[in-house]
């Protein structure tokens, strides 16, 4: 399945953490993405809106300097939620620190954007878009997201009410980019049957030091 290219040869488990309120933080993103999966942050967590530039500057600093001192071993990248709602009255503001700073993976949250995917694909960025259902995916896929985070039963947050395996099956049926899987993944055994199912990578929403590669399998 199609994993994204900057995540190619960085994982050590298929996997983003997911973006948790308030519990998402540069330390947790940091050891996520040096322990070999995508550590990500709701922009949101970054309180004042003058946080989030620091937050930004940390992480950045911390992953180059362990991929200067692991060139065998690079962290993976991390990524940014965006909650693309009218109701978020800095998304512009904290869109432009992204584009700043080049984060290399933003999540984007209730509401397809072409403008706000346009601006993390000036610098070669990617965006992953959450959706609950196939309309929502393909409204994402045409406004300029690169990939899909499907939110099934289970998930927290933006929750959805299908089935993974139904819903995997029907967004793959038209779509060959990445998708995620998200639903109440929080075990290697989750991730395996996502990948199972046709998903490129998991999104898991509990504790990343429980989890070993040999839980996901020998194939993983």
């Amino acid at each position: 399945m199609s994993i994204p290219d900057c995540m190619q040869g960085r994982l050590s488990i298929p996997a983003i953490g997911a973006p948790l309120f308030i519990i998402s933080n540069p330390d947790l993103v940091i050891a996520q993405c040096k322990a070999g999966v995508v550590g990500s942050f709701p922009a949101l967590n970054a309180r004042p809106v003058e946080v989030l530039e620091k937050w930004l500057i940390r992480i950045n600093k911390e992953l180059d300097a362990h991929n200067q001192d692991n060139p065998d071993n690079p962290a993976a990248p991390y990524a940014v939620n965006q909650i693309v709602h009218g109701s978020n009255d800095r998304l512009m503001h904290d869109v432009e620190l992204c584009v700043k700073y080049k984060v290399p993976v933003v999540i984007t949250s209730l509401g397809a954007r072409p403008e706000v995917f346009d601006a993390i694909h000036s610098y070669g960025g990617i965006c992953l878009h959450d959706v609950i259902n196939n309309r929502f995916a393909h409204k994402a896929i045409e406004k300029g997201a690169d990939g899909l985070i499907c939110v099934a039963a289970g998930a927290g947050g933006h929750a959805g009410t299908l089935s993974p395996m139904a819903f995997i099956q029907e967004v793959r049926e038209w779509f060959d980019g990445p998708i995620l899987l998200s639903g109440a993944i929080s075990t290697g055994d989750g991730i395996l049957a996502a990948l199972a199912m046709g998903a490129a990578l998991g999104l898991y929403r509990f504790g990343f030091y429980r989890y070993r590669r040999s839980e996901c399998g020998s194939e993983v």
